[in-house]
């Protein structure tokens, strides 16, 4: 069962559709959960960047933060968690990486999804595997390497 909840706190017409993000939510899946319960926020920099200092102790705003609730994930096969995506940081990033506003949403979508399935690349090793990954859902969802610039 997928249940979301996706708001824009900023207005932003370039983001996904909520039906893409249904979709690639779906697609972002490792592995069959008896629950998926997520909630997606769009936020400006300054939201960010308060999220980002108080969960991540980094103070500058970040393109998603993934806020994991890995005990349901181990204890109850529950995905639950919430993506906090900063619009402003998507954009600048789009625009250096001659990429859509779009196709860099769905990125960073997948990227915290994954995130929240325990993901990381803290090193070489786990940050390949989860590039591959990523790579391989973004071109089943059509769109091309997102590591490509």
């Amino acid at each position: 069962m997928l249940n979301f909840s996706y708001t824009s706190l900023v207005k932003s017409v370039d983001r996904p559709d909520r039906n893409l993000v249904a979709k690639i939510i779906r697609r972002s899946l490792q592995q069959s959960y008896s629950v998926v319960s997520l909630s997606i926020v769009i936020v400006d920099n300054e939201t960010s960047q308060n999220y980002n200092l108080e969960y991540r102790n980094k103070n500058k705003p970040t393109n998603v933060i993934s806020l994991e609730c890995a005990e349901q994930r181990s204890q109850f096969n529950m995905l639950t968690g919430e993506l906090i995506l900063a619009d402003e940081v998507i954009r600048q990033e789009a625009l250096e990486q001659n990429k859509s506003v779009v196709s860099h949403y769905v990125h960073m979508l997948v990227h915290g999804v994954l995130h929240l399935q325990g993901f990381d690349h803290q090193n070489d090793l786990d940050a390949e595997k989860m590039e591959q990954i990523e790579i391989d859902i973004m071109a089943s969802l059509g769109y091309s390497n997102p590591y490509t610039i």
